[in-house]
């Protein structure tokens, strides 16, 4: 989910003087407790040890597009201003299986390099508590404890920073703070000829109807036919025997593929590896190696001049950053059955260099 929002500083002036109301259900406290989490990333935390600190609540989830594109923001306001009463507090509600497992998230946090404490709340305890409406979604606390502002999905960046230096400056005038940071290439919306375009919606694996299914019970292996196109926008075509396992296809045998007809600029995929090992899964665009500079950061190249990536944990990875709008058909062919693969997301704004 996308917010963007290019409010004026005279609009977050007018937000710190009018209080926003409480999360539902607020504690005697207003920060409302992290209980029932099933598990922290480094110290557990209860809102009375936040007492006199401005908080920022982060509800995340580590394989979500829109949370990693916010997560450069958290980190540089961890480091700007933890020192001066700054704590962030992640929430890490999972949307598939494996990702509300503590190991996965530790391992995430870490890969991430996530500084600030992590509760993981696999049974939505804490999500429900706040109220929470999507991924990722922001609560802001002054120093009282208050709720002064909220942001649900990406931005509003400059915003939030201001708003986070005003609660610091309330609690101590002295205070010098650095300039508020400039957006990031692909958040910079406002540029002259910056454009966002219509693209493929997020696909799970879990809530998408195989084209050309074999008849019988997809939750056993079956073999698919690719029909060899053409293919309609946004629906999952299998080769090859696969198996619909609650979340996510996996594969049954290989050879085995997937394709996937989308439009947009960015396509990150949701995949797990067979259990305890990797895999190599090729990756093609169009039927060809995806081309350099359309590649996704975690795409490689063999001496062949094969794309492919490495499949090493469950996790979201970069497939594709096409450098123009287009619509194109992705394939995807696991080397080693037991291979999962569980949604694609997409974004779609183009912004000059």
């Amino acid at each position: 989910m996308r917010v963007q929002f290019f409010g004026r500083i005279l609009a977050v002036a007018l937000l710190l003087l009018t209080i926003a109301p409480g999360p539902p259900k607020p504690g005697s406290y207003g920060i409302p407790p992290f209980t029932d989490g099933t598990g922290w990333i480094g110290r557990p935390v209860r809102p009375l040890d936040l007492s006199g600190k401005v908080v920022l609540v982060d509800f995340w989830e580590y394989t979500c597009i829109n949370c990693l594109r916010t997560l450069p923001y958290l980190k540089a306001w961890y480091q700007r201003y933890h020192d001066d009463g700054l704590e962030i507090i992640g929430v890490h509600t999972p949307e598939f299986g494996f990702s509300g497992n503590v190991g996965n998230v530790r391992e995430a946090t870490q890969r991430l390099g996530i500084a600030w404490p992590v509760v993981v709340d696999a049974d939505n305890a804490i999500w429900n508590r706040y109220g929470t409406d999507g991924w990722p979604e922001e609560f802001l606390f002054d120093r009282d404890g208050r709720l002064v502002h909220t942001v649900v999905g990406e931005g509003p960046y400059q915003e939030t920073e201001l708003m986070i230096q005003s609660l610091l400056k309330a609690g101590n005038p002295k205070l010098t703070l650095p300039p508020v940071m400039a957006l990031l290439p692909q958040d910079d919306y406002t540029k002259p000829g910056a454009r966002c375009y219509p693209r493929t919606p997020e696909v799970l694996l879990e809530h998408t109807k195989i084209a050309d299914a074999p008849a019988g019970d997809v939750r056993r292996n079956a073999v698919y036919a690719d029909p060899g196109g053409p293919y309609t926008d946004g629906a999952v075509y299998l080769a090859g025997t696969w198996r619909m396992d609650g979340e996510a296809a996996v594969a049954g045998a290989v050879p085995a593929a997937l394709v996937l007809r989308y439009h947009a600029t960015q396509l990150v995929g949701v995949l797990a590896p067979p259990k305890g090992g990797s895999v190599r899964v090729a990756v093609t665009e169009d039927g060809a190696p995806v081309p350099k500079a359309d590649a996704g950061s975690d795409v490689h190249y063999d001496d062949g001049g094969a794309s492919y990536v490495t499949v090493d944990a469950p996790r979201a990875y970069e497939l594709i950053m096409n450098a123009k709008m287009g619509s194109h058909d992705l394939r995807l062919a696991p080397a080693a059955p037991g291979t999962a693969v569980y949604s694609f997301a997409f974004e779609s704004c183009e912004v000059p260099n």
